[in-house]
């Protein structure tokens, strides 16, 4: 879904999964695997772009960034201090210029991107009309989707799956993307809205240069 619409500005995004144990990729992470990662990544080539979608909700407190003592309560400003702190962690350790690692933490995970558009559940699975007002309650009792809680059982992929039995990320959660579309998600989740204007923006680096 993004990736298409990166291509349309001429911005080609290739997905990468981060190893987070021995043979295996995806799940949970760990601050050395992710720094170590996409330092490997960056030295790979000097004429590329590299960005992250990590969500906040599960980060581990050894994460850059994520202990810090006047982290905020506001979810948007924790995902900012997060993310400057893994640039600056990863440019040292990979030696790349700055301008090359974008990183981005979504508030408080994917699905609070489902949370845009109550009426595309609808549109996705007819049976799923009757989950509309308990979601659109919670939304409505928060600043914007990205602002919906990260308690145990009440952060986003948790309320879907207890609205929604069954649920599953990857199956579900893009037809309800695509239901919803790009220009809708932005709109409601800004954070997530800045950074794929970054995206967009983004300019062809020169191969001659260093780093």
């Amino acid at each position: 879904m993004v990736q298409p619409a990166l291509a349309f500005n001429a911005v080609y995004l290739q997905a990468r999964l981060i190893s987070t144990s021995s043979g295996a990729k995806g799940g949970a992470l760990s601050r050395d695997r992710v720094v170590g990662g996409l330092g490997r990544v960056l030295r790979e080539r000097n004429d590329t772009y590299i960005t992250t979608f990590f969500d906040l909700y599960g980060l581990p407190g050894g994460f850059p960034g994520r202990a810090e003592p006047e982290r905020s309560s506001d979810p948007i400003a924790r995902c900012q201090q997060i993310e400057a702190a893994l640039h600056g962690v990863v440019v040292e350790q990979a030696g790349c210029r700055q301008e090359r690692f974008l990183p981005h933490i979504q508030p408080y995970e994917f699905e609070a991107l489902l949370l845009s558009d109550m009426g595309a559940f609808a549109r996705a699975e007819a049976q799923w009309h009757s989950v509309e007002s308990e979601l659109a309650s919670v939304v409505n009792a928060s600043a914007s989707p990205e602002h919906v809680n990260d308690g145990f059982g009440t952060h986003p992929s948790a309320r879907l799956k207890h609205a929604i039995p069954g649920y599953r990320k990857v199956t579900h959660g893009v037809r309800l993307a695509t239901q919803i579309g790009l220009d809708r998600i932005r709109s409601e989740c800004h954070h997530f809205g800045a950074w794929l204007g970054r995206m967009e923006s983004l300019q062809p680096l020169n191969p001659g240069r260093s780093r």
